[in-house]
């Protein structure tokens, strides 16, 4: 059985058979383990680029603010 990277050390390297998905490889998408960055809490770490759009959701009693964000790791 393959090794975890030591950055993904905390990750449990077992996963049960029906939590599976056939996956496609997509190989635009497919970004480089040595790109991503993670906290200790197995977070993703990005760094936002820019704001796209804004909306506000208006409910009952409250409105919601919904921000689009370009992320680094979206345009890398």
């Amino acid at each position: 059985m393959g090794e975890l990277p030591e950055q993904l050390s905390r990750v449990h390297s077992t996963f049960h058979v029906s939590k599976l998905k056939k996956c496609m490889a997509d190989e635009p998408f497919a970004i480089p383990l040595d790109e991503i960055q993670v906290d200790d809490k197995l977070h993703i770490i990005e760094e936002p680029v820019e704001i796209m759009d804004r909306e506000v959701k208006r409910l009952k009693q409250s409105r919601i603010l919904i921000v689009k964000v370009l992320s680094m790791d979206v345009v890398a």
